[in-house]
């Protein structure tokens, strides 16, 4: 017999097992059509409870005038988190990844890069991350670039298109912040 919340697609029991089996809590993150929301869950058995989370939305308050979605803001999301997380008292934890699957150099390994750069211990092999260039967005802007020169003017990166080529400086200049702790 099937559970229900297999059959709905929201739980899978093995991988919710052996995160429970660790005793640690529980990074997730969850990407939506225009956001990232990260959240550190405690389990307990009358439910989850959230004791640290960040979003894409928050990066917006720094200064990112970017896509909250891709693989910078996935970065800057974990590297918040993790920085919650720390000041929380949360010194290690497991990441949950839920009913999706895993996979290498991905949006959720940037997340875990992120956060494990903030100084949270997530048990991940260093290999699994994307290189520090598509981190920073080098990929984005150089297809930016050539778009320019081929004279697209659709609606794809028209909203930034002026600002594109400051990516990186962005990225970095918020990413200092969120070490910095600049923002709680």
């Amino acid at each position: 017999m099937t559970f229900k919340r297999r059959l709905q697609f929201k739980t899978d029991y093995k991988k919710r097992k052996k995160a429970l089996v660790s005793r640690l809590p529980l990074v997730y993150m969850f990407k939506s059509n225009k956001n990232i929301w990260a959240h550190i869950i405690r389990p307990t058995k009358k439910g989850d409870i959230t004791v640290v989370q960040a979003n894409s939305k928050e990066l917006e308050k720094l200064g990112w005038k970017f896509s909250r979605k891709n693989y910078p803001a996935a970065y800057l999301v974990g590297l918040l988190l993790g920085k919650r997380a720390v000041a929380n008292g949360i010194e290690e934890a497991i990441y949950y990844s839920g009913v999706r699957n895993f996979i290498a150099k991905s949006k959720a390994t940037a997340f875990l890069k992120g956060v494990t750069d903030a100084g949270l211990k997530v048990r991940v092999d260093e290999e699994i991350f994307p290189d520090e260039g598509i981190i920073k967005g080098e990929q984005i802007v150089g297809y930016a670039k050539k778009l320019l020169e081929s004279g697209y003017s659709g609606p794809q990166f028209a909203r930034v298109m002026k600002e594109i080529e400051n990516l990186s400086e962005v990225f970095e200049s918020i990413k200092k912040k969120i070490m910095e702790g600049e923002i709680k």
